[in-house]
């Protein structure tokens, strides 16, 4: 999550919040809002995707996000659920159906893209790994095949011999 400082950041949040603002939309049109009890589950619980998203980014550890990314699948999966009783029960237009569970199935792709990027080994926050400048690539090669050292101007701190302290 390089460059990632707020949950607001992460593109898997914006999305759920965009997926949560569109079945907020589609209740508050006839038929739908008339349906008070499904009106307010389905939008609960897709508020509730982009809210264990946020908590668990905010919780601080790998581990913690990745249970709480768990949460969301399960959010969302209660949502489609709920666009599936929403759509038996005429509130939606197949097209509108439609649209929204497949927003759905394309955000829990990217939910799990996202979670196995992190579980995957040698990935994720805790495996970030220092690479060196093409610079440094380069100036390393050209010492080991010269046999010389690089100029000091082009020297790092960690490729500088070290000091020693004469003793008089």
């Amino acid at each position: 999550m390089p460059g990632v400082r707020n949950f607001a950041d992460l593109r898997i949040w914006k999305a759920a919040r965009q997926w949560a603002k569109d079945i907020y939309r589609a209740t508050q049109q006839d038929p739908f809002q008339a349906d008070r009890r499904l009106v307010e589950q389905i939008n609960a619980s897709a508020v509730s995707v982009m809210a264990n998203i946020a908590e668990g980014f905010g919780r601080g550890t790998q581990g913690e996000f990745v249970t709480f990314l768990g949460y969301s699948i399960g959010s969302l999966n209660e949502s489609q659920s709920h666009l599936e009783a929403a759509y038996d029960r005429t509130h939606l237009t197949k097209d509108v159906y439609q649209r929204l569970f497949q927003a759905g199935t394309d955000l829990r792709k990217q939910i799990v893209a996202f979670l196995t990027s992190m579980v995957r080994p040698g990935t994720g926050v805790k495996n970030l790994r220092k690479t060196k400048s093409w610079t440094n690539e380069v100036w390393e090669l050209y010492e080991r095949v010269s046999g010389q050292q690089r100029p000091e101007l082009y020297r790092t701190s960690d490729t500088r011999p070290p000091m020693h302290d004469s003793v008089p």
